[in-house]
């Protein structure tokens, strides 16, 4: 087994890795991670949130608000770094509501 990680499997035979920590994929790559890891409702959230945190932003620097602009920006790092923490641990938390169970 990886290190690091936590293998779940199901009664049909598949497995799959969980790793432990810090999730970059889902940092970097947000709604891209979500359909790769084949969670479809995390897609659209995800998707929205991007596009209307961006939009926020587009719209503080079109206005040429830095005050607006400086806290769009913390909260769009705020989102990321939250989609980093919780990414593997959402994941193996949908693991387990669709039958799978922790093997190591």
């Amino acid at each position: 087994m990886k290190a690091g990680s936590t293998l779940y499997a199901d009664g049909s035979g598949r497995y799959a890795y969980v790793h432990a920590g810090f999730s970059w994929p889902a940092f970097f790559l947000g709604p891209l991670w979500a359909v790769a890891k084949r969670r479809w409702w995390w897609l659209l959230p995800m998707l929205c949130l991007d596009v209307v945190l961006s939009a926020c932003a587009e719209l503080a620097d079109i206005q040429g608000r830095e005050a607006a602009m400086l806290l769009a920006s913390c909260v769009q790092l705020s989102y990321l770094l939250l989609r980093g923490w919780y990414g593997n641990r959402w994941l193996a938390a949908s693991l387990e509501r669709q039958g799978y169970t922790r093997v190591g």
